[in-house]
């Protein structure tokens, strides 16, 4: 429970918003696999069983992190399984696998519910790749184990705002039940037909329940309209921005009107991918983001509105510091850590997330015992920590302000690069109206 309130914590202040629709799905008293797609590593796992709890589930892991010695330990006792692929130890690894499947089939039928990342791999991109035949010979060969008819295969699609950074927002979105029963009889006959038949039913259930990027050139894309228009398009549909939901929708629309440019409107697609890349780039160069060039938010490129600014932070600059002085040391290092160590993308964020809520733990107890040697009193070294949590959890939550008033800053001195800015920008929207259109 200690860790679990731990971790809660962490996860509120590293990502800024998290949802999950759907959930009554789960709550469901039947054996159950979930089906996810699996762009984030531990992340995924670890997030989604925190924020859907009281549901408890058991993960399968890839084999070859299950070493023998510590590592093996603490993910079996975390609740995970390793399931391995002939990449990961041969045929002796595959053989170890009906271990995997008769603990699985144990726990289904106590009715427990088990994740399955069911594309085989951790990879970061907005795609679904195809999915493993592994998954319908165990969902298979879990109903031949328990013969329950309210036995059912749930897809579930997580979504990223920007998977590996800090401040991103998630969406978990859970879709209907599939129930195995309805395909056992034609399984009973003919077991690889039925597999095949599974995975035509189940993919494309879990593609609707992401955004699903064709095209690999049109990866960078996809990000680069949605930070263009989002607000716009939110705005326009009568659907709430920063509502993870509501933007999946969004994406979604854009993603969808990509794919078809890029089948119908090749040229076209070629020419805003070559636009957003020089756009963003000069944004970049400037030091601004979209929302100062927008004619939207002109409203806010004043001197007035930045004196107004900056008498804001300058009346919080004592709780920021205070927030510095009691957080900033173990974000630093875990950040400095997950840059130096870690070697793929898809495992920044567990690594910063894990390391991060450790140090930042003993940096606390840290403070809890120097305040009480100075005051021998339980109630100051505890107000200490809580100031320092609470102090931290604003700071953070206002940094992106005192960011935006220095780009209004900075597009104010710079005129000339404002008025190109926004005229590159003009040049996109017209380009995205011509594949709306279609």
């Amino acid at each position: 429970m200690f860790l679990r309130i731990i971790m809660s914590l962490s996860l509120n202040s590293f990502y800024k918003r998290i949802k999950v629709k759907n959930k009554r799905v789960l709550e469901a008293d039947a054996p159950m696999i979930l089906a996810l797609n699996h762009p984030n590593a531990f992340m995924d796992p670890v997030v989604f069983s925190l924020v859907v709890y009281p549901p408890k589930f058991k993960y399968l892991a890839r084999g070859d992190a299950f070493k023998p010695g510590i590592a093996a330990y603490l993910l079996e006792s975390l609740g995970l399984a390793p399931i391995y692929r002939i990449q990961d130890g041969g045929k002796e690894g595959l053989q170890k696998n009906s271990e995997t499947y008769d603990r699985v089939n144990y726990f289904l039928r106590k009715r427990s519910k088990i994740i399955v990342f069911a594309e085989g791999l951790c990879i970061q991109e907005r795609r679904l790749r195809p999915i493993k035949k592994g998954v319908p010979r165990m969902v298979f060969g879990a109903m031949d184990a328990i013969q329950n008819p309210d036995f059912v295969v749930v897809p579930v699609g997580i979504n990223y705002s920007e998977a590996s950074k800090v401040g991103s927002s998630m969406f978990y979105n859970i879709g209907e039940p599939i129930r195995v029963a309805d395909f056992y009889e034609e399984y009973k006959e003919h077991p690889s037909k039925t597999y095949n038949k599974f995975i035509k039913v189940l993919e494309p259930r879990m593609k609707d329940l992401i955004t699903h990027i064709d095209n690999p050139e049109n990866d960078k894309l996809v990000p680069w309209l949605e930070k263009i228009f989002m607000r716009d398009l939110c705005k326009q549909q009568k659907l709430k921005f920063r509502d993870p939901e509501h933007e999946f929708i969004i994406t979604k629309e854009i993603t969808e009107k990509v794919n078809t440019a890029d089948q119908e409107q090749k040229e076209t697609i070629v020419e805003l991918n070559a636009r957003c890349e020089k756009y963003f780039k000069h944004l970049n160069l400037m030091g601004v983001k979209d929302w100062v060039v927008n004619p939207s938010n002109k409203w806010q490129l004043s001197w007035m509105h930045v004196i107004l600014r900056l008498l804001l932070i300058i009346a919080v600059l004592p709780i920021i510091i205070r927030g510095m002085l009691g957080n900033y040391l173990p974000y630093k290092i875990s950040e400095t850590i997950v840059k130096k160590k870690v070697k793929h993308i898809e495992f920044n964020s567990s690594f910063n997330l894990g390391i991060g809520t450790f140090l930042t733990l003993f940096f606390y107890i840290f403070q809890f015992i120097i305040a009480y040697v100075v005051a021998p009193h339980i109630g100051w070294p505890l107000l200490v920590v809580l100031v320092s949590f609470l102090t931290g959890k604003f700071t953070l939550n206002f940094y992106p302000f005192i960011l935006k008033t220095k780009g209004i800053m900075k597009a104010l001195t710079n005129k000339i690069g404002l008025r190109n800015l926004r005229e590159e920008r003009a040049q996109i929207v017209e380009l995205f109206a011509l594949i709306n259109k279609n």
